[in-house]
């Protein structure tokens, strides 16, 4: 894989906060960086192989990796490390990380982006709403938008999932609910932002995200949407390299601005897409994308447990 790996610890309230970094090579100062955001929320990123940070560091993107607190591998006790909040915790390290690494002047404080899939676009769409003027893009791939939409229409083993991490159901505790939801932040969002969603999804359902769609329209909060004819973990090549194309070409655009080298055309396809700016049709691409049962920033799915991805 291109670039330059290391770690990264950055001090936090419970421990430090474990992060994989990764620099593009010859690089002169800090560069626009891309968080990608892991999914579960058990789970973990691994110092592996992984496409998508392929194809970012390859384009000139430092990308960082955060273990958030909630990430399996560091113990029980950072597991349910959950104090700030649901998502509100794993947010809370994200900016910490932000802040780290911009500190160390690593990364752009003005061209630092977010992508994320299902859990990881859920915490997304909660960064770019909590911290608007922290972050100048994101990429949410089936996402949660709203918590107690999605446990109304989600699968049993998600809801008693949500159960078990908010401490009973939206009726029992709306206000952690409500508290936790992207959708209660969604008009003080800035960043511009690309939601790729599937209409056949039973753990982000469509519902929700066209909610929260309608909110950014409401608002007049710069965005573009896609729509997959899949479900939550449908694995379809042509899906996944579409996702993967649009999202780079659209970082690329929002991260590096006007004085960027031109972005590579990408072909079209058939599937139609909507956009907050003006409605297009779904680019697509050609090629191939290394991925596996385990994960995928671009289109991921945890078999083996009952989380969102």
């Amino acid at each position: 894989m291109p670039g330059e790996h290391r770690d990264l610890w950055t001090p936090g309230p419970d421990g430090p906060v474990h992060s994989l970094l990764s620099l593009p090579e010859g690089r002169g100062g800090a560069v626009p960086a891309v968080f990608l955001v892991h999914g579960g929320p058990a789970d973990h990123d691994r110092d592996a192989y992984d496409g998508v940070v392929h194809s970012l560091v390859a384009s000139g993107f430092a990308v960082v990796r955060v273990n958030y607190r909630g990430s399996t591998g560091y113990g029980p006790r950072w597991r349910r490390a959950f104090g700030q909040g649901v998502g509100l915790t794993q947010v809370a390290d994200l900016v910490a990380v932000r802040a780290d690494l911009v500190a160390r002047g690593v990364v752009r404080a003005d061209a630092t982006g977010l992508w994320g899939t299902s859990w990881g676009g859920y915490l997304v769409l909660l960064a770019l709403g909590l911290h608007p003027r922290l972050w100048q893009a994101g990429v949410a791939v089936k996402p949660v938008a709203d918590c107690a939409a999605a446990h109304r229409t989600g699968t049993p083993a998600l809801r008693a999932l949500d159960e078990r991490l908010f401490g009973g159901t939206p009726d029992e505790v709306p206000e952690r609910y409500e508290r936790s939801s992207p959708l209660r932040y969604a008009a003080s969002v800035r960043a511009p932002l690309l939601v790729a969603a599937a209409t056949r999804d039973a753990k982000c359902p469509p519902g929700q995200v066209r909610d929260y769609l309608a909110a950014l329209r409401h608002a007049r909060v710069p965005h573009e949407s896609m729509w997959l004819e899949t479900g939550h973990d449908g694995y379809q090549a042509e899906d996944h390299v579409a996702v993967l194309r649009r999202a780079v070409v659209f970082l690329d655009r929002e991260l590096r601005g006007p004085d960027r080298a031109a972005a590579p055309r990408t072909p079209r396809s058939d599937r139609s897409g909507e956009s907050g700016r003006v409605r297009t049709k779904t680019p697509a691409g050609t090629g191939t994308t290394r991925h596996d049962e385990r994960s995928s920033h671009a289109e991921g799915h945890h078999p083996e447990r009952p989380a969102r991805g």
